[in-house]
């Protein structure tokens, strides 16, 4: 879309909105601070006229808004927590559309939105059982614990719109209209692109998308008129293509200096992957009595992921694939690596909650069948799980609690907190058996054990032990939000400088981190500052930055008594480490000695605006590169950073 096109576009939402706005209320938006009001008047019955009789005609009507749609979360149903949110109107953050950024920063990618993805500081697996391992594309699929779940009024639909250059765009839908007060009903629909940053000699007008991705999901809940019994589901497609490049082609030349060039050539020329799943879930609960309560979730899957090669002895050539596995080394030309899987889980149990104690009991099970695509190869697994929560809320409104679970004969997770009005802190302990990913892979250049599935590896079962703390402190103007967390791991399971799995012997790797945030807040002015250290002494084994900061300086203006706007700048800094590679055969991030990471500072320039039912927010993104020496940097290992880029975005609220 062309720049033209973009103002044209902003204006008329911004005129039609304001136009909107008179037709409906007079109290367009409510008094309160800039950056913590939403902005838009509550549900409420005009009145225009009434006859002579005193009795209202029929130009009566009733106006809709953020306030009048609510939402509500799974959790809070399963944690008899029954809380309605109100819609999302604020201005803070509106521009940080990438995800990464909406995670302050604690993910990595490979430089481009929807590229595969890790988590920057080490982090233990939060469920027990087999898991498939393949979770490079996963951070972009909606998570259960996210969804939405509509008590609306009327039909409410959300239009997301954003381009941030680089061919990066994004496009979000939703809609939601209530079939009757009892029943809801919605749909969304995410659509995220990227084109190619590793480019050569192609001519802008036919550079291909390197990431094309689709979610679609139906959700829908219900309640009976005596709100004993709830239902609840969703059913989900997620569908993610990826051109893989591998990294920059150096061909002799340093790393640095081809950050001065901006049509670098790709390690891999003919490599794709696919990842696609469709999964349905539903949880429903008969509430009986406060005390007693039944209650079940039901979660089918079924996935496929494939990864293929057709330039794959020039691949070799280059050595960017390792054979040390294979038995008989290959001369096709093609690698392919992938497999199919099904997954079926239910959870049933009771719970219930009497004078501020919860209590909660539930047997699980899961059985999982998995096929390698290339060798037909099968697995079958039937896993049971035993669990149990508790929960105690005080008089002074501090809580405890703790849960445990077991997986019947192979592990278990145990989790304990107590949360304050001023300090939370709480321990872990985890014991998990290895995903099938790091137990069994089968392709052209990589295959561990080096025979049948049914002789996987045999990896000890990772053992995590954490400990953590965190607390907020409020003094006038200022907010202190500061955590300290520490990790011990034992039968670490990684993969090597060859992208070859291995498990750590020996002494538990101990890691330590702390930090947190500090805002401040005056006037219209706001700043917010979060800080992340991180340290251990196995820097050999896990690899993270010592230092991340995020801040960001901003100032709310209100013009013209109906646009409100927020502007400021944005900082970001990362320290230097190796950072892991990215082997795409596997879909794994590895250990890598070769491309030191350099330190990197980034300054984005925002404003943020809203007017009535519409938000739109102007970026530029990386505004330094280039300047003052700087030449850019690398995000992941042959993976630079996207340079400076101008985005834009809007969101639009209808809520008839």
């Amino acid at each position: 879309m062309k720049t033209s096109q973009y103002l044209i576009l902003v204006f008329t939402l911004l005129i039609s909105g304001s136009i909107f706005s008179q037709t409906t209320t007079s109290n367009t938006f409510s008094t309160g601070g800039l950056g913590n009001n939403n902005g838009f008047p509550p549900a409420q019955t005009q009145q225009k006229k009434t006859n002579q009789k005193g009795g209202l005609d029929d130009s009566t009507k009733v106006i809709y808004g953020p306030t009048s749609s609510r939402y509500f979360l799974e959790e809070d149903v399963f944690n008899n927590r029954k809380k309605l949110y109100t819609i999302d109107t604020l201005l803070k953050g509106f521009h940080n559309y990438s995800p990464i950024l909406q995670r302050n920063n604690t993910q990595v990618d490979l430089g481009i939105l929807g590229s595969a993805s890790r988590p920057l500081f080490y982090q233990a697996p939060d469920q027990l059982g087999t898991r498939i391992g393949y979770d490079a594309y996963t951070f972009y699929a909606i998570e259960p614990k996210d969804v939405k779940y509509y008590n609306t009024r009327s039909p409410y639909s959300d239009i997301y719109y954003v381009t941030g250059g680089q061919g990066q765009d994004i496009l979000n839908f939703d809609f939601n209209r209530n079939v009757d007060s009892l029943w809801n009903v919605g749909l969304t629909l995410h659509r995220i692109t990227s084109t190619k940053p590793l480019v050569g000699g192609t001519t802008t007008s036919t550079i291909p998308n390197a990431i094309g991705h689709w979610e679609f999901m139906l959700h829908s809940n219900y309640q009976s008129k005596n709100k004993k019994y709830s239902i609840m589901g969703y059913l989900n497609r997620f569908d993610h293509n990826v051109i893989d490049e591998g990294g920059v082609a150096r061909n002799g030349v340093p790393y640095d200096s081809l950050l001065l060039y901006d049509d670098n050539n790709a390690i891999l020329t003919a490599a794709n992957s696919r990842d696609t799943w469709n999964n349905v879930h539903i949880y429903h609960e008969y509430a009986g009595y406060k005390a007693f309560q039944i209650f079940q979730t039901l979660d089918f899957e079924s996935r496929k992921t494939q990864f293929v090669d057709k330039g794959y002895s020039t691949s070799l050539t280059n050595k960017f694939y390792n054979m040390s596995y294979l038995k008989s080394p290959t001369t096709t030309d093609t690698l392919y690596n992938g497999f199919s899987a099904t997954t079926f889980q239910h959870k049933s149990g009771i719970k219930g909650f009497y004078r501020g104690f919860n209590y909660r009991l539930h047997f699980r099970q899961r059985i999982l069948n998995y096929t390698n695509l290339l060798n037909n190869e099968k697995l079958s697994r039937s896993e049971n799980f035993l669990g149990i929560w508790l929960n105690q809320y005080l008089k002074d409104s501090t809580r405890f609690f703790a849960e445990g679970e077991y997986h019947v004969g192979s592990g278990y997770r145990l989790n304990a907190e107590l949360r304050g009005k001023w300090l939370n802190f709480g321990g872990t302990f985890f014991r998990n058996v290895p995903t099938l990913a790091q137990q069994y892979m089968y392709n052209s250049s990589y295959r561990w054990p080096n025979d049948t599935i049914k002789q996987a590896n045999q990896l000890n079962n990772l053992q995590v032990l954490s400990f953590y703390a965190n607390g907020t402190l409020k003094i006038k103007n200022f907010v202190f939000s500061p955590f300290a967390s520490f990790q011990t791991i034992d039968n670490y399971i990684y993969f090597d400088q060859k992208a070859l799995i291995q498990q750590s012997t020996g002494s538990p790797i101990a890691i330590f981190k702390a930090g947190g945030t500090v805002g401040f807040q005056s006037g219209k002015f706001t700043n917010t500052n979060n800080i992340y250290w991180a340290y251990t002494k196995s820097s050999d084994l896990i690899r993270m930055p010592a230092v991340t900061i995020n801040s960001r300086l901003a100032l709310d203006i209100l013009y013209a008594k109906v646009l409100y706007i927020q502007a400021g700048l944005e900082l970001y800094y990362k320290s230097g480490y190796y950072g892991d590679a990215y082997m795409p055969a596997t879909q794994q991030f590895y250990l890598q000695d070769n491309q030191y990471l350099n330190s990197n500072f980034q300054a984005d320039i925002f404003a943020d605006m809203r007017i009535n039912r519409v938000r739109v927010f102007f970026k530029l993104s990386h505004a330094n590169h280039r300047l003052l020496g700087s030449r850019g940097y690398y995000i992941a290992p042959g993976y630079a950073g996207v340079g400076r880029t101008f985005g834009f975005g809007v969101r639009w609220l209808l809520f008839d």
